[in-house]
C-alpha cells in the first residue's frame, strides 16, 4: 500500500503564510512550527542539521518547490511541515527558479526507511502542475489536507 501523506502531516504543521527571506529563515520558520507544536523541543539541533544538508546540494526540486529533510534523535516518530511562503525565495533551486512550497520531512535519527519512501511520494506528488498550482492557491490547512486525500484516492 503506498505511503500516504496525510498520515505525517497535520493543520498544525501546515503554515500558509510563512514569512521569510532567505534559505535560512525558512528552514528556521519551518522548525519553529515544530517546536511551537511541542513536536520538538526547544533546544535542538535540527536546524544545524538543516542547514548541513543544504551544504551537501539544495533541496530545491524545482518547479517553485523544496523538500528539506534531516533526522534527529529529538523527534519520535517522521513529520512533516508544510510551509509557503508569502514571496518567493531564493532556495538554490535545481531548475534555478524562486521557490515557494517548502515540504520539511524530519525522521528519527535511527528510524527505519519510511522517510525514503515519504520523500519519494511528495516529489512525485509535486511532479503534478495541477497540485503544485492548488497548493499555492489553497487558502487553509484544511484545504491543504482535502487536496491530499483527493490525491490519496488516485
Amino acid at each position: 500500500m503506498p505511503i500516504k501523506l496525510l498520515e505525517y502531516l497535520s493543520p498544525p504543521t501546515i503554515d500558509l503564510q510563512m514569512e521569510a527571506s532567505s534559505k535560512e529563515e525558512v528552514l528556521s520558520r519551518l522548525v519553529d512550527v515544530l517546536v511551537r507544536n511541542a513536536l520538538l523541543p526547544a533546544e535542538n539541533r535540527l536546524l544545524d542539521a538543516l542547514l548541513e544538508r543544504e551544504g551537501l546540494g539544495s533541496t530545491g526540486i524545482g518547479h517553485g518547490v523544496a523538500i528539506p529533510h534531516g533526522r534527529t534523535a529529538e523527534i519520535a516518530h517522521p513529520t512533516v511541515v508544510l510551509g509557503r511562503t508569502l514571496k518567493p525565495i531564493d532556495f538554490d533551486a535545481i531548475d534555478g527558479q524562486p521557490t515557494r512550497l517548502f515540504f520539511l520531512l524530519v525522521a528519527p535519527e535511527n528510524g527505519g526507511d519510511d522517510h525514503l519512501f515519504l520523500l519519494a511520494r511528495i516529489a512525485r506528488l509535486m511532479k503534478d502542475a495541477h497540485t503544485r498550482d492548488r497548493l499555492m492557491t489553497v487558502e487553509t490547512p484544511d484545504d491543504v489536507l482535502a487536496l491530499l486525500r483527493e490525491q490519496d484516492r488516485r
